[in-house]
């Protein structure tokens, strides 16, 4: 019985010692983004075939959510492999809005089937250049697309 007793009482000062605050912390389960407002590509880097027919690249909004459509601008890159109207065709046009009250838009890429031969590829590269007082982050502002045949 004193055995019990010494248990118990361990357990209640043992409990008792704890801070509430850091017993339920919720820690990094609830972390919010509280740096500035920029826009970001996903994924930065995927292989698709050519015959695939379609691709997508995903444009992310990285802070709160606007209550307006969000213009942001975007290029093909020079040192792209792939030929426009060869190899693919951009269905998306920049600059491309991302809508009102969300994080995310498709830049939608159309491959054209059968312009690379199996074991040709081509690469194409999207910079992304923010737009409407909104930057690209600089680590999120480049994806790159190999296209293989």
């Amino acid at each position: 019985m004193k055995i019990k007793l010494l248990i118990l009482s361990m357990i209640t000062l043992l409990l008792m010692s704890c801070d509430m605050n850091d017993l339920f912390d919720k820690g990094d389960a609830e972390k919010t983004y509280d740096g500035p407002t920029v826009v970001g590509f996903f994924p930065l880097q995927q292989e698709v075939s050519v015959n695939a027919g379609a691709a997508s690249v995903q444009v992310q909004l990285i802070g709160a959510q606007r209550t307006a459509p969000l213009n942001v601008s975007f290029s093909v890159d020079g040192g792209s492999t792939a030929q426009a109207g060869v190899h693919y065709n951009l269905i998306s046009s920049s600059p491309i809005a991302l809508p009102a009250n969300s994080s995310t838009v498709n830049v939608q890429i159309e491959l054209i089937g059968g312009s690379l031969q199996p074991g040709q590829s081509g690469l194409l590269i999207l910079n992304l250049e923010g737009g409407e007082g909104v930057g690209a982050s600089a680590n999120l502002a480049t994806a790159r697309i190999f296209i293989r045949g």
